[in-house]
């Protein structure tokens, strides 16, 4: 049975931040995509956004995660946060979040919660050190093959492992 997604966003920050899937991402995430990445957003997978809601209300984009289901794992990619966002908050939200990990930890989180019975690993392509500190905390691991990375949720044999490993190393930068 799914565990709640939301049970794993403390529930200090449950007043002013809150991750959910959408259907369309370049509705929702399309300029921030772009401003990152240079590209739109994909139109397949699972979209994963945290949104803000700032005093006056008004709910503003924290941050975007993609989840892309490739068979029996789950490809974690085009994860960014919008900055202006996160400067505009109050000091104290934006320290409440920075230390239960930041907007990416949360939305990695989240997903790991929404889609454990979906697959049998997470992969993600992370070649930045800041960003794999952030990654292996939320339950990512190193594999041996650089910069793959992994969680694996499920308890599975070794052989299985290196065979999913090697179907996403198969794959090529995704």
């Amino acid at each position: 049975m799914q565990a709640n997604p939301v049970g794993t966003i403390p529930p200090n920050l449950r007043s002013f931040l809150t991750i959910t899937e959408v259907d369309d991402a370049e509705f929702i995430v399309g300029a921030l995509f772009r401003r990152k990445f240079h590209a739109p957003p994909p139109d397949v997978g699972r979209h994963l956004v945290a949104f803000y809601r700032a005093d006056d209300g008004s709910l503003q984009l924290a941050g975007y995660s993609h989840m892309r289901p490739f068979g029996d794992v789950y490809l974690s990619g085009g994860s960014c946060s919008e900055g202006e966002t996160i400067r505009r908050m109050r000091d104290a939200h934006r320290e409440a979040i920075y230390a239960a990990g930041g907007v990416w930890h949360l939305i990695l989180k989240y997903a790991f919660a929404k889609f454990a019975d979906d697959c049998d690993a997470f992969f993600g392509h992370c070649g930045d050190a800041r960003a794999l500190e952030v990654a292996q905390a939320a339950g990512f691991v190193k594999t041996d093959v650089a910069p793959i990375i992994v969680n694996w949720h499920k308890p599975m044999h070794e052989v299985f492992k290196r065979a999913l490993l090697a179907k996403v190393v198969a794959l090529g930068p995704f």
